[in-house]
């Protein structure tokens, strides 16, 4: 998975100075203390913080930029607070990294990153461009370092399950069940629209196939949840989640063939019986699934070039890359706390807020296929762990082990014969 690297200071702004319109009119404790000790510069970043990033949430930053202050001149750096250099704040942070037992290194690197932004940010950087990229580059080394580590020391592990144990796996999915009902209410051929997706008149059925209810309706769309009893009302299929991701996917792997006017189904659970038929349901489903969890996930073929990937990041490439490690951690032991994402909602503000919003409902509509377990944590169901190492695991550099070798040779094998 690439990692995004800022070449300017414009990409690595921590949120909006505008997020907060009442930001310049509050004095928080931590800038009445530092005021207090005549301390102005740090008075002026602690406003910053507040108006910019979510660093109080997690901790103080007033004692770690200090601290690393006090270590960054012992190594060289000078007593100017509006311009930092590479050389001083590399010693400082390999002091932290290799002597330091107190502090949480991500925090005094996330404070560390903050404090170079602050002044860039805020038209007091007195050092040169390239003074400014040096000392950015120096900063982000480590937090590769430190990401890669985490990374490269876990395995994912899929487990050996024999096609006895596929099958009932995959057949205790909502995703299967309301696959087989949406082929079976389809039919061979259904009218489409201009856009590709189905008329308001098949909305109604289609939802109900995967258990939704919904009609469809050329004016007067229900704008917030309908009410209890009531049936969601759109003027466009695609306006129904399940119904999109469930026709985008099936679009995509080819059962669904879409022409100018009709769309066609091919079926081929209709021409077979018995364990033939059980072998197709059990791929059809797991392509389905794969599909699903690409939805979400962060796709950068179109991004060969890191650089041009740097420039082109969007948000929903950012969404994409969460989405992604969330699954990964999701298929990882005991799996992505719940309580964790809980946490981060709240503590973070603007687009970082945002991001971790539309984490929350893609991981709501995965949970309601069965593709992702929820009670205290978010965890993948062992018969797909195989989909999440083969789309996640393996492109991020992580360790993958298979129980049974049969699985990492073939991606079709659905397991041993009983």
């Amino acid at each position: 998975m690439s990692k995004k690297k800022p070449s300017s200071s414009s990409k690595t702004k921590q949120g909006h100075p505008a997020r907060s319109a009442a930001a310049g009119q509050i004095v928080s404790i931590d800038e009445f203390r530092a005021r207090s000790t005549g301390d102005d510069a740090s008075a002026r970043f602690m406003k910053w913080v507040r108006a910019n990033t979510s660093l109080t949430a997690i901790g103080d930053p007033l004692p770690i930029l200090h601290g690393f202050l006090e270590h960054y001149r012992r190594f060289g750096g000078g007593p100017d607070t509006t311009s930092l250099e590479a050389s001083p704040i590399a010693a400082a942070l390999a002091w932290y990294l290799t002597e330091d037992q107190e502090n949480d290194l991500e925090f005094v690197l996330h404070v560390v990153m903050g404090y170079l932004l602050f002044p860039d940010d805020s038209d007091l950087w007195s050092g040169s461009e390239a003074q400014f990229e040096a000392a950015q580059s120096a900063i982000l080394e480590i937090i590769d370092e430190r990401s890669d580590a985490a990374f490269d020391d876990r395995v994912f592990e899929v487990p050996a399950l024999s096609r006895k144990q596929t099958l009932a796996g995959l057949l205790e999915l909502p995703l299967s069940r309301r696959l087989q009902a949406f082929m079976e209410w389809f039919g061979d051929k259904r009218d489409v629209s201009s856009k590709g997706v189905l008329t308001r008149k098949d909305i109604q059925g289609a939802a109900a196939a995967l258990d939704v209810a919904a009609v469809g309706v050329p004016t007067a769309p229900t704008m917030f949840t309908p009410g209890d009893g009531e049936p969601l009302r759109v003027t466009t299929a695609q306006d129904v989640p399940r119904l999109d991701l469930y026709w985008e996917a099936l679009v995509q792997i080819g059962i669904i063939e879409l022409g100018a006017r009709r769309a066609t189904l091919h079926n081929p659970l209709a021409a077979t019986t018995g364990s033939d038929r059980e072998d197709l349901l059990m791929h059809i489903t797991r392509d389905l699934a794969l599909c699903l969890y690409l939805r979400f996930t962060a796709v950068d073929e179109e991004h060969e070039n890191e650089d041009a990937f740097d420039e082109d990041l969007t948000d929903e490439d950012v969404a994409g890359i969460l989405m992604t490690s969330l699954l990964l951690d999701a298929g990882i032991e005991e799996g992505y706390s719940v309580a964790h994402l809980e946490v981060a909602l709240e503590s973070t503000t603007g687009d970082d807020q945002v991001d971790f919003m539309v984490a929350q409902l893609a991981l709501d509509l995965l949970c309601g296929e069965g593709l992702v377990l929820r009670d205290t944590s978010y965890r993948i169901p062992p018969v797909l762990k195989k989909m999440i190492a083969y789309a996640i695991a393996e492109p991020a550099g992580l360790e993958v082990n298979y129980a049974d070798h049969m699985d990492a040779d073939d991606l079709s094998y659905l397991g041993a014969g009983d």
